[in-house]
């Protein structure tokens, strides 16, 4: 059979194209198409039959890793299929049933591998392409001219199908989910699905009859495989154009990508060879071509790059190239006429589809380690451990953690036996490698020998703890764990073997063992270690004097400070103390009349006395602020003054005239100010410490004046005509002002100057001005104002009676 398709046989293929162009099969080209792939076909089958054995022969050494069939690793599936895609998670396996028009899905979790569901509805379904978040798989209906859809969570078909060229072929899906390629054998082109519309958007033009299809992992290009012209166009992802035909073997099918995008493998079906492609040059050319495979057809690259599975359609088994030296390295049978193959993602199974026997071969290509046992061992090595997996046919070596083992035997494909070589304490892992490649897993801990105590030096020290020990003894190395007398201690180092340096933490006072933890056990004594409460001392302390208020943060250094129960500075108890480590206290003066001692520290070990005293003064005040800052002069103002030292305060003054004031803390005084005339005073405030001043600001008074209107009555005579009078008083105060001049004026001629009597009312007599005050309308009343009180005018108006 040509693999191109996945039918019985390419004579039949042969046969039901040259029935399509007669009319008798569902043609999808012309008639000339068809008879040339006729031709084509029916010769790939004579090739095939005449050398059916080509891998077969070839002389690869016999201990030749050979990777293994799982039991029931062969899964059924529908008639004739093709194409084959694992989703990223490498859950499921995605089959083109060619023959059977459906679409298997293979749960890859389950062992043996099985068919979980089955999509109907596909037209000579061949290749297969699944979306790189998993959610949907795109399948090429080759008898339909279209690509379908399917939901990979409900496994059914959602949409119409997507119209594209004639006999689409294989499809890719570009890296980032934007765009499937379809190799449309008929047409000879290349349609570009846009996946977010699912719409043909462009339509390339490519060599004769392509058939296999592959974007480059970074996402730049196509590669198409021409089949009828043997070549590969390259197409420029970001123009949809063809940069490049780059000549390869005959009847060019599957093509696979190494995951750096740096070479492509192409499988020629009619010459039986592998082109391999150098992406990197301008332009890509083959740099060498791979012999002795038989009529290959699908391509498929190993996640690491290592591996490239090469199908043999003609020979029922895959040929596998190592990347490093392109060469065929081992061959794997599988199933009646291969066609088209998958690598699981974490690269341990390839999935082949068995065209001529329906069905998928499920084979392990690498070793996988799953448990050792026993799980620990000496760091001496020399023990005896079972490895149990899968995949250990043929293996070659067996490492834990890169360190050969003495030795091993093979058991069977799931069983190796060894002996352990020396290595430092820790947890390992084996490593079993077989020509196709390496498989890691299972855990095995080293352990050094058990640790033995015989001393420890110094044998006491302080309760507060931080006293440096070195512990003697054997097998030290890797402890995890030391403690004296049952408390762990703070930090410990080993220096060799035979020597650890800890350093104590704090304990209460008693005598216990020493114990040290490593990977090989636990020792405990027979060596003792002592707390002792050592007496406090005192070294010196900072500030040495501070304000009777208090408040002084003083800081007491010293040894043996752990644990201070009490604090007294100059015989005044501590209002707080804080005990930072074994040396240092800082302690809060209490308020203290003035005074002098020496500083002391009580611990359970003693008090420690200071050589020196400290000093409570009293400190001079301080003003930092006036609230508010100024008044009115005419009235008295309560006034807030802030800052510090201000306890025992013994007057407030204006200008030094005593003010009333009240002292509400060592920040703050409460003071009247009485009236004042306008300006800035000085309010001082005196404790016994000395005094501080702060200015204060007296504005003028607030004044209004109000003049009563001019009567103007001559018959009959009326006793207030031509009598004037104005009234001023304080606003701010409230009170009229007295003894102030008044000036009356109208039209700008002086009327007279009168000055305010008790009540503030000034008056003028103006009889004689009444015809020039009713003529200008009035008269204005003015007050010039003096130093405290602010300036004034009225307007009188004319009554006439």
């Amino acid at each position: 059979m040509d693999s191109t398709y996945g039918l019985p046989s390419a004579l039949a293929l042969a046969q039901s194209v040259t029935a399509a162009t007669t009319g008798h099969g569902p043609g999808q080209v012309d008639g000339t198409a068809h008879e040339a792939l006729a031709r084509a076909l029916a010769g790939m089958l004579a090739q095939q039959a005449a050398a059916p054995g080509a891998l077969a022969s070839q002389p690869l050494a016999a201990a030749q890793a050979r990777a293994q069939l799982l039991a029931d690793s062969l899964v059924p599936v529908g008639t004739g299929p093709i194409g084959v895609a694992i989703t990223p998670n490498g859950n499921f396996a995605y089959v083109a049933n060619n023959g059977a028009g459906t679409v298997s899905v293979i749960d890859t979790t389950t062992n043996p591998p099985s068919v979980v569901a089955t999509v109907p509805g596909l037209n000579g379904p061949i290749g297969v392409a699944i979306t790189p978040d998993g959610n949907f798989a795109y399948v090429t209906n080759g008898s339909g001219n279209t690509v379908s859809v399917i939901d990979t969570a409900t496994n059914t078909i959602v949409g119409s199908p997507i119209t594209v060229g004639a006999n689409p072929f294989e499809i890719a899906i570009t890296p980032d989910g934007a765009f499937a390629y379809v190799a449309n054998h008929g047409s000879g082109t290349v349609s570009v699905i846009d996946i977010a519309t699912n719409v043909s958007v462009a339509t390339i033009t490519v060599g004769s009859t392509p058939n296999g299809v592959a974007a480059s992992p970074d996402g730049a290009t196509v590669y198409v495989s021409n089949s009828g012209s043997a070549s590969v166009s390259v197409i420029d992802v970001a123009t949809n154009t063809v940069t490049a035909t780059v000549p390869v073997g005959s009847t060019p099918i599957g093509i696979g990508f190494t995951p750096d995008s740096n070479f492509a493998y192409v499988a020629n079906n009619g010459s039986g060879t592998v082109s391999v492609i150098d992406t990197t040059t301008g332009p890509p050319s083959v740099v060498t071509t791979i012999a002795g495979f038989g009529t290959p057809a699908g391509v498929a690259v190993s996640p690491d790059g290592s591996l490239v599975f090469v199908v043999n359609f003609g020979t029922n088994n895959v040929g596998v190239i190592s990347t490093a030296s392109n060469t065929i390295i081992a061959t794997l049978p599988v199933g009646t006429q291969p066609s088209r193959a998958a690598v699981t993602p974490d690269g341990n199974f390839l999935y082949v589809t068995n065209n001529g026997s329906n069905d998928v071969s499920v084979l392990q290509i690498r070793p996988i380690v799953l448990s050792i046992s026993p799980s620990s061992g000496t760091t001496l090595g020399g023990d005896a451990i079972t490895i149990t997996g899968s995949g250990f046919t043929g293996v070659t070596s067996v490492t834990l953690n890169s360190t050969p083992v003495l030795g091993f035997t093979f058991i069977d494909d799931s069983t190796i036996t060894a002996t352990t070589p020396p290595h430092a304490a820790g947890t390992v892992q084996a490593t079993v490698t077989t020509n196709l490649g390496s498989g890691t897993g299972g855990s095995f801990t080293y352990v050094p020998p058990a640790p033995t105590i015989t001393s420890i030096n110094p044998v006491s020290g302080s309760t507060s703890g931080g006293t440096l020990v070195v512990i003697t003894g054997t097998n030290l190395t890797g402890a995890t764990a030391v403690s004296v007398d049952g408390v762990p201690v703070a930090d410990f180092q080993v220096v060799d073997d035979t020597h650890i340096a800890a350093t104590t933490a704090p304990n209460a006072p008693g005598t216990g063992p020493v114990s040290v933890t490593t990977p090989g056990g636990t020792a405990t004594g027979p060596a003792t270690y002592t707390y002792v409460t050592p007496a406090p001392t005192i070294s010196g302390f900072i500030p040495t004097s501070g304000s009777t208020a208090g408040g002084t943060q003083v800081t007491i250094t010293g040894t043996g400070l752990t644990g201070a129960t009490a604090v007294s500075i100059a015989g005044v108890p501590a209002a707080g103390f804080t005990v930072l480590n074994d040396t240092t206290i800082v302690a809060t003066t209490a308020p203290s009349g003035p005074t002098s001692g020496p500083v002391s520290v009580s611990t359970p070990g003693g008090i420690a006395t200071s050589a020196t005293n400290y000093t409570y003064v009293t400190s001079a005040p301080t003003l930092t602020g006036i609230f508010p800052t100024s008044g009115p002069a005419g009235t008295t103002t309560q006034v807030t003054l802030s800052g510090t030292g201000l306890t025992g305060a013994t007057s407030v003054t204006v200008n030094g005239t005593p003010v009333p004031f009240t002292v509400v803390s060592d920040n703050e005084i409460l003071a009247t100010l009485p009236p004042h005339t306008a300006g800035t005073v000085t309010v001082t405030v005196t404790t016994p410490g000395g005094s501080a001043s702060i200015p204060f600001t007296y504005t003028s008074d607030r004044t209004q004046l109000t003049a009563t209107p001019a009567i103007v009555q001559v018959f009959p005579p009326h006793p207030y005509v031509g009598r004037l009078t104005a009234t001023l008083i304080d606003l701010d105060t409230g009170q009229p002002l007295a003894g102030q001049s008044i000036t009356f004026t109208t039209g700008g001629f002086p009327l007279c100057t009168s000055t305010t009597d008790a009540q503030g009312v000034a008056v003028c007599n103006a009889l004689l001005a009444l015809p020039l005050i009713i003529l200008n309308g009035g008269y204005t009343a003015t007050y010039a104002g003096d130093s405290s009180h602010q300036p004034a005018t009225a307007h009188g108006g004319v009554i006439t009676i």
